[in-house]
């Protein structure tokens, strides 16, 4: 070993060949995709921790235009819209991995237990309630469950898990339906395991697998609504930063102040796109075709 040069442990150098191995296997759009929301974290994490201002702080006038002290200029009440638009991209990311970390996992479960379930009772109750729930206008749902439940971050989350997991449910119940006659399944009635253990250790892992698929798919609709009801007031409240409340208030100053909503404009499309992106090349992995 060279002086100066720190050891590296064979454990460490095995995962380094592994990460390496694994980028490699991406395609153009996959890699875009990561390496997008990737800056966007960094971002969301760097700037509000490492900037002096903070983002409910008044730092100068209203209204101060992009400048070296303020790149992004002020916003209507003089606070350093820099710090709040990547302060907004930290909450509605959390928000949205919230909101679809319940219903995959919920909606996984159900559908998987429905689809292996052979009993008029179990049939009976999806198409009760898992039919009319994937039925129903679900932004109509999603509006009288926080009008209910309350406008706010709590009856936020509450809409999006009551009216998303179905959805899974629908994908679980398709994919268990097609393996609850396969021969590994079959080897593990012979062996006698329970009809609980067959569900959790061998039908869910593959049912999961294509659930985690579409929840990329399903995370970009998630920040929208989380934007759109924030910018309807039924969402996140002021003055909270949040891209959909940042888009709310700048749309006064539209004509006059643009870069109110050029710039949570621009970064809630650029992490929509990153997502899109890595969603899209990992669906064309998933299919066999080619780069």
């Amino acid at each position: 070993m060279t002086p100066g040069t720190a050891a590296v442990s064979p454990v460490g150098r095995l995962r380094q060949v592994d990460l390496r191995r694994r980028w490699r296997q991406l395609n153009a759009e996959s890699r875009w995709g990561l390496v997008i929301l990737a800056l966007i974290l960094m971002l969301s994490v760097f700037v509000p921790l490492l900037s002096p201002n903070d983002a409910y702080e008044f730092v100068d006038l209203p209204l101060q235009p992009p400048s070296a002290a303020l790149p992004f200029g002020s916003d209507h009440l003089g606070r350093d819209l820099l710090v709040r638009v990547f302060a907004a991209a930290r909450l509605d990311i959390a928000l949205a991995i919230l909101g679809v970390s319940v219903p995959i996992v919920l909606g996984t479960f159900i559908g998987t237990l429905a689809g292996t379930t052979r009993t008029p009772i179990a049939e009976t109750v999806w198409d009760g309630l898992v039919n009319a729930l994937t039925a129903f206008p679900e932004i109509i749902l999603v509006l009288g469950i926080v009008a209910m439940v309350g406008a706010d971050v709590r009856g936020l989350l509450i809409a999006i898990w009551i009216s998303r997991w179905a959805q899974y449910a629908r994908i679980a119940r398709a994919k268990s339906l097609a393996l609850r006659d396969a021969e590994f399944v079959q080897a593990a009635q012979v062996l006698g395991y329970s009809q609980l253990h067959i569900l959790i250790r061998h039908i869910m892992p593959n049912v999961f697998s294509e659930a985690l698929a579409y929840a990329l798919s399903d995370f970009i609709f998630i920040i929208v609504i989380i934007g759109g009801l924030s910018f309807l007031g039924l969402g996140v409240n002021p003055p909270t930063p949040e891209w959909g409340a940042m888009l709310a208030e700048g749309r006064l100053y539209l004509r006059t102040e643009p870069w109110l909503i050029l710039f949570p404009g621009f970064f809630l499309s650029l992490t929509a796109s990153g997502v899109a992106l890595l969603a899209r090349g990992l669906e064309r992995i998933s299919k066999g075709e080619d780069d």
